[in-house]
C-alpha cells in the first residue's frame, strides 16, 4: 500500500486539500499531511472537503515533526517555502516539488470560490 505525505507551509489550506482529496481517492493508501511551521486548519477547507463527500474526522493541522518516523513512497511539496526546508523532509523515494496557488482571500459573492477551484484542481491531477 503506498504512502504518501503533502507538504506546505502551514498544513492549514494546500496540503490538508490534497490529503483529503487523495484518501478520497485512494482509501486503501495511507496519506499524510504536514506543514513546516504550526498552523491551524481553515474551516473553509473543512467545508469544500465535507462537500465532496470526504469524512474530515480526525484532520488537524500537523507540523512535520508530528509525523511518524517512517519512509514515504512520495513526499509532495506544494509551496516554495515548503521546498526551502526540503534537507528535514522524512525519508522517502519520490521527492516531488508541486507548487500550487493557495486560495485567494474572498471577494465576490461565493467566499468558498477559489478553494473548491484548488479542491478540483487537485482532484483532477490525481485522476491520472
Amino acid at each position: 500500500m503506498p504512502c504518501v505525505l503533502f507538504l506546505c507551509t502551514y498544513n492549514s489550506v494546500r496540503s490538508q486539500t490534497a490529503e483529503g482529496v487523495c484518501r478520497m481517492l485512494h482509501p486503501d493508501w495511507e496519506i499524510f499531511s504536514a506543514g513546516i511551521a504550526r498552523g491551524t486548519i481553515s474551516p473553509r477547507v473543512l467545508r469544500i472537503q465535507e462537500e465532496a463527500g470526504c469524512n474530515c474526522s480526525g484532520m488537524y493541522a500537523k507540523h512535520l515533526t508530528e509525523l511518524p518516523d517512517r519512509q514515504y513512497d512520495a513526499v509532495v511539496v506544494l509551496c516554495e517555502n515548503a521546498w526551502g526546508a526540503r534537507d528535514h523532509f522524512p525519508k522517502t523515494n519520490h521527492l516531488i516539488y508541486h507548487p500550487v496557488r493557495s486560495p485567494e482571500p474572498w471577494i465576490g459573492d461565493d467566499e468558498l470560490a477559489d478553494y473548491r477551484r484548488l479542491r478540483d484542481e487537485f482532484t483532477e491531477g490525481m485522476k491520472k
